[in-house]
């Protein structure tokens, strides 16, 4: 029997995505770029491996002969890896690790930090802006301080750390930059588990701290200490009821002050709660943007507001944004192959049925390659990684169904895989429960 479970634990790498975790495929691409970049030095002998050989047995000392030439290998294969190599490994490194990488050699503080691309922060006191300087090139951070967890397995107890909500955004106004993705949440230190702020998990001091710290990010963006692309992800706001007319002034600022990029991905958090209430399980790692407790016309209406939400709301870049948000799954087979598959619910297909009405574009007069392509990258663990091969995605018929109700210019077969399809057609005696037919 196939076990089904949510996408995200099989994520690149956990820098700041919305699928947070180490990908598979990371420990294969780390190889591969060795073996293409990797050289070999010797920086002690002057004497192949061969010669060394040849100049023993003419002195008729067999044994030293072996001794000396497998010393002398030893030392030809030495692997002397490009800066840009360590770099990338240095991605996944704890902090922790990677301040010791960095005191190795004076090589690996000049040319290896000032390429590294991400940072995984565990405790607060690493949240210190004086070493900030070494890394010119960080685009993803993750911060698992913020949210403390009870050693227990089946306590909801969470808090909120103090000393990361004063520390953390001073220390993200030092990489001003290039930083692209931040994650602010926790990891369970029982599996390691990575979880953002959820409201039914804190208490009612703690909410009003998390509502207090969207604050502080709606201003930092307005007085221009951030980024004006920067994906904020892990927050979310605290009202856990709706009333009928909304004022909640902490999601009203964030929508008129976090990046329009990132405002078009807000969500709903009353929608999400539905959207996931089926496994809802403690230790689920759904990762998300900031979660608010607006509804999508209320968040819409805000961003006409602004200069260029018009524009975005409207444009064809961003309808191939919403076809790529289809809801990724993972299968994992008896025989533990891993398969994505995707379903699109109700809140995305709304989204894009609304794009279709108010929008000024003809969709059925896209080129059907990129509306195949768009619903494709919903199979990515992120919008900037590679797809997984073709063979290990499907997507749901429910879903594919609905979109082409839209007036999508797909076509099934654009979607399944070989053992789905029967002389080139579609094969009607072929099932699998888990396609969410």
């Amino acid at each position: 029997m196939a076990k089904s479970n949510d996408a995200s634990h099989l994520s690149p790498d956990r820098r700041a995505s919305k699928r947070q975790k180490l990908s598979i495929n990371f420990f294969t691409r780390v190889r591969n770029l060795i073996t293409s970049h990797v050289s070999f030095t010797n920086t002690v002998s002057k004497h192949s491996a061969t010669d060394i050989v040849d100049d023993s047995i003419a002195t008729d000392d067999t044994a030293a002969a072996e001794t000396m030439a497998a010393a002398a290998a030893a030392e030809v294969s030495t692997p002397s890896l490009a800066p840009e190599i360590w770099a990338h490994v240095c991605d996944f490194l704890p902090y922790q690790s990677l301040l010791q990488t960095a005191v190795v050699s004076r090589e690996m503080l000049v040319d290896v930090m000032p390429r590294v691309t991400m940072l995984h922060i565990d405790k607060s006191c690493q949240l210190h802006a004086g070493v900030t300087h070494r890394y010119g090139d960080v685009q993803d951070i993750c911060i698992y301080s913020l949210i403390e967890f009870e050693d227990d397995l089946e306590s909801y107890d969470c808090h909120l750390d103090d000393d990361t909500l004063t520390r953390a955004l001073p220390f993200l106004c030092n990489f001003s930059s290039c930083l692209e993705r931040v994650f602010l949440g926790g990891r369970r230190p029982s599996n390691g588990q990575v979880e953002g702020y959820k409201t039914d998990r804190f208490s009612v001091e703690d909410d009003m701290k998390m509502n207090n710290f969207i604050d502080l990010f709606s201003g930092a963006f307005r007085a221009g200490a951030l980024p004006n692309n920067v994906w904020i992800a892990g927050l979310s706001c605290s009202k856990e009821t709706r009333m009928h007319i909304n004022t909640c002034k902490v999601c009203r600022n964030a929508c008129k002050s976090f990046p329009l990029s990132s405002v078009v991905d807000f969500e709903d958090i009353h929608v999400i709660k539905k959207r996931y209430r089926f496994r809802a399980k403690l230790f689920d790692d759904d990762i998300f943007g900031l979660n608010v407790c607006l509804k999508r016309t209320e968040i819409e209406e805000i961003i006409l507001g602004r200069p260029g939400g018009k524009e975005l709301l409207q444009s064809k870049a961003r309808f191939m944004t919403l076809l790529g948000r289809g809801v990724r799954h993972v299968v994992i087979t008896d025989d533990d192959k891993v398969l994505y598959v995707v379903k699109y619910d109700d809140a995305v297909l709304g989204q894009i049925n609304g794009f279709i009405k108010h929008s000024s574009m003809d969709v059925t007069m896209f080129p059907p390659d990129e509306v195949t392509e768009a619903i494709r990258r919903s199979f990515a663990a992120d919008e900037r990684d590679p797809l997984p091969p073709r063979e290990q995605c499907y997507l749901a018929e429910s879903s594919f169904n609905a979109l082409k109700e839209l007036g999508l210019p797909i076509e099934e077969t654009d979607f399944l895989n070989e053992d789905e399809l029967r002389y080139g057609y579609k094969n009607s005696y072929f099932s699998c429960d888990w396609r969410f037919y």
